[in-house]
């Protein structure tokens, strides 16, 4: 559940955030009335904590503001007054509940879980989808005409899946949105509860309506209706992932099977160093080393049991674990618990001797040539950086392996004529892939019309032959540190090789770019070649633990804000209390359910857009604003001295200006003129990508950094995007029509320029003018 916390008193609002944090509710907080009135619009929440005496924008006027823009989610407001005719105001204006200060902490948890619990309530009652309808004022529940009779709790049930269709909801979600907090039940009594519903729905015709997501929880089938004619459908869990395409699913189950396999011989050893510290405690001869050994051995067996599916093993593991990590030298019954305990785990994993494990394929690069020179120097070059390339020497082999695979970039020859289209076709289907893939083209022809084309295909990167391996691979970061710079890119520390191996999976269908690094030492190193937007860190490994690092990395000037997240098998209070002293901002036990770090990382990514997004958009086009794009600019600039002087790298700034904007503000009022930008605005953002570079600049302009092309090339390539342009029509509130009166201009570095503000001031003196303002 996410939480939005609105206090003024920094230290109240400590100690609020840090009482919900302890109830697992995800808090964002702001200090004033109107930071929460933004945030309230950026992301969907659960509830809202607010103080009534706010500065900017007070509690009770921004409580007015979000029930007259049509937010439903409760609120809570906090007052320090006791006086009952603000406390009218208060639920006048739109609260559901309200405290008076000061605060009892467990009075505050008791009326947030109440609040959740009822969430809101819908404008239009009645819930429906397909034949199957709920109506909350009356209490009945229909299939068709024919009445059901359920049980509370099972009409509690079908509520909230009626409120939440195609969600998929775990046990522990239904727990705690369906039983009060003094009497919860077992995760089997929802078990029951299902069933029992079930089985009512299937009497009166609504067979298999809910359906078991193994592993996840429970969701009614998607695509089955829609809530109401008006039906709010604001979702109870926003922040749950959905389930993943079936194919998709599939893919995560093979290759968590594949996994299995691969590592069973990895697992054996494991369990072997148990079996010899058994061995060893029998006879008497159970050194330190052994011992210390044993519990590592266990600790990672803990970590990665249940990814696969092996909960039983995990529990067994933790035991072991516990037991050895005590301090002093064992107790018999200490002794025979632990004897027990790895026969048990031997019994349940049944691990026999397994093949020596495969490698595992860390091909993030794939090169489609058949020059195996450049090939084999492509490989030296990102060795330095922990990347390796795949190499197909044909477009057919290439395309069998991208049916598996999805890298992070392709570079593609294109020297044969024959292949034209396959080659288009290919780019084409890179470009749509989600997230997209970057593509780099070599070719031996240059001509105006290959660059263009390939442009249009969504080629992000062209260089003609012959070329080095330095001037592919210098292009090729390029485009992969833009790549990650749009994407979600996650650097996980964790010294379990087969943890890391079994994260991806998980990670990756759902485009977040995973990083394993399985060596704390090289940590630093790492680190700034990744550039990562959230670090995950296991507390346990051996020379530095994740406590360690993250306490280097707080103090650190340039990496302090960077969010991270702490995974460990280790769940007491000691040690949860540490990592989050140390600068910690969430952490998540092993073994890993999949789609609780996702939603995890997911609360941390979110959050941190949402604060990058205020200070670097303009919040009409959705652009990057002139101080965030022109920052951008001059990192290409950089680039592009950096890179090798004896190649020409030009690339151009185009300028598009509104011409008549102030005249549309005046004669039709400032709305309409939000709307020309707002339209404009998505018509940049739908026919540009890759590595050119968008911003509006205020008072109309709107600016275009496009790499690798000369200014000739440029004007060819934006002919369809100006067309567009022109034709645009917009509606005043009048119902008059009418078009708007633009300018364009280029210019090119380094003909033209050397710095982003002259290339600025040549293409804005050299505008054309390419429309025209017209009534109609």
């Amino acid at each position: 559940m996410r939480i939005l916390l609105i206090e003024d008193d920094e230290i109240l609002l400590g100690v609020l955030q840090q009482s919900l944090a302890s109830q697992h509710y995800v808090v964002d907080t702001v200090e004033n009335g109107q930071s929460g009135w933004e945030y309230a619009q950026s992301t969907s929440y659960d509830l809202i904590v607010m103080d009534v005496g706010l500065p900017r924008i007070d509690g009770i006027k921004l409580c007015q503001r979000l029930r007259a823009e049509g937010y439903s989610m409760p609120i809570l407001l906090i007052t320090a007054r006791d006086a009952s005719s603000d406390r009218i105001r208060g639920l006048d204006a739109g609260a559901d509940d309200y405290l008076i200060k000061p605060l009892d902490l467990a009075e505050l948890q008791a009326r947030v879980r109440a609040l959740l619990r009822r969430r809101e309530v819908s404008p239009t009652t009645v819930l429906k989808v397909g034949d199957l309808c709920l109506d909350p004022r009356s209490c009945e529940v229909s299939y068709g005409k024919k009445l059901l009779a359920l049980t509370p709790k099972e009409y509690t049930l079908l509520e909230v899946f009626l409120r939440n269709p195609s969600r998929v909801l775990s046990r522990g979600q239904l727990v705690e949105h369906l039983w009060t907090f003094d009497d919860p039940p077992l995760e089997e009594s929802v078990k029951a509860h299902i069933k029992g519903l079930r089985q009512k729905l299937k009497t009166a015709g609504a067979v298999d309506w809910i359906e078991n997501v193994y592993g996840l929880g429970y969701r009614l089938k998607e695509g089955v209706g829609e809530i109401g004619e008006q039906g709010n459908k604001e979702e109870l869990f926003p922040l749950s992932p959905t389930l993943p395409p079936s194919s998709i699913e599939q893919q995560f189950q093979q290759g968590m099977g594949k996994l299995w396999q691969q590592y069973q011989g990895l697992m054996a050893q494991r369990l072997e160093a148990l079996q010899t510290a058994a061995i060893a405690l029998q006879t008497g001869m159970l050194t330190s080393l052994l011992r210390q050994n044993a519990m590592q051995a266990a600790h990672k067996l803990a970590g990665v049991l249940g990814m696969f599916e092996r909960e039983a093993g995990t529990l067994l593991a933790r035991e072991i674990e516990e037991i050895l990590r005590a301090d002093g030298a064992l107790q018999p019954l200490q002794e025979q618990q632990f004897l027990d305990l790895v026969q048990k785990l031997g019994q349940m994993l049944n691990l026999g001797e397994k093949e020596p494990s495969l490698p595992i394929e860390t091909s993030r690069l794939l090169l489609i040539d058949p020059d195996q020179n450049l090939g084999q120097e492509l490989q030296e070059l990102a060795r330095s950086l922990d990347l390796s390339w795949k190499q197909m020497a044909t477009l057919e082999l290439a395309k069998t392996w991208l049916q598996s695979h999805s890298p992070d970039l392709v570079v593609l020859a294109t020297d044969t004529v024959e292949q034209r289209k396959e080659n288009l076709a290919l780019l084409f289907e890179l470009a749509a892939r989600t997230p997209p893939i970057s593509a780099l083209v070599l070719t031996s022809a240059e001509k105006l019309l290959d660059r263009v084309t390939v442009a249009r295909a969504g080629g992000q990167g062209f260089l003609v032959k012959p070329v080095t391996a330095v001037q592919v691979w210098d292009l090729a970061m390029q485009l992969l540190q833009h790549r990650h710079s749009l994407s979600a890119n996650v650097l996980v520390v964790d010294d379990d090789p087969v943890f890391l191996a079994a994260l991806r999976p998980m990670l990756e269908p759902w485009g977040i770019r995973m990083t394993g690094l399985d060596d704390p030492l090289r940590f630093w190193e790492v680190l700034p070649s990744v550039v990562p937007d959230l670090l995950i860190l296991d507390v346990d490994m051996p020379k530095v633990s994740g406590i360690e690092l993250c306490q280097a990395v707080r103090i650190d000037r340039d990496w302090q804000g960077l969010p991270i997240l702490f995974l460990t098998a280790r769940c007491d209070r000691q040690t949860i209390q540490q990592v989050f002293a140390i600068g910690a901002d969430d952490y998540i036990s092993k073994p890993v359910v999949a789609a609780e770090l996702l939603t995890r990382i997911t609360n941390r990514l979110e959050r941190t857009r949402l604060l990058q997004n205020l200070s670097r958009k303009d919040h009409l086009t959705g652009l990057a604003n002139q101080p965030y794009s022109s920052q951008n600019l001059e990192l290409l600039i950089q680039r592009l001295k950096d890179a090798d002087s004896s190649t020409f790298h030009p690339w151009c700034l185009a300028v598009f200006t509104v011409t008549e904007l102030q005249q549309i503000n005046i004669q039709y009022g400032h709305a309409i003129g939000n709307q020309v930008l707002q339209r404009w605005g998505r018509l940049f953002q739908s026919n540009f990508r890759g590595t050119q570079v968008l911003g509006y600049w205020a008072n109309g302009e709107f600016v275009v950094g496009i790499p690798e092309l000369t200014k000739q090339e440029v004007s060819e390539h934006l002919c369809e995007f100006l067309t567009t342009l022109r034709q645009q029509v917009f509606t005043a509130s009048d119902s008059s029509r009418f078009q708007v009166n633009f300018r364009f201009g280029i210019a090119e570095y380094p003909t033209d320029a050397l710095t982003v503000q002259s290339l600025f001031k040549i293409a804005s003196t050299t505008l054309d003018n390419l429309n025209y303002f017209d009534n109609n």
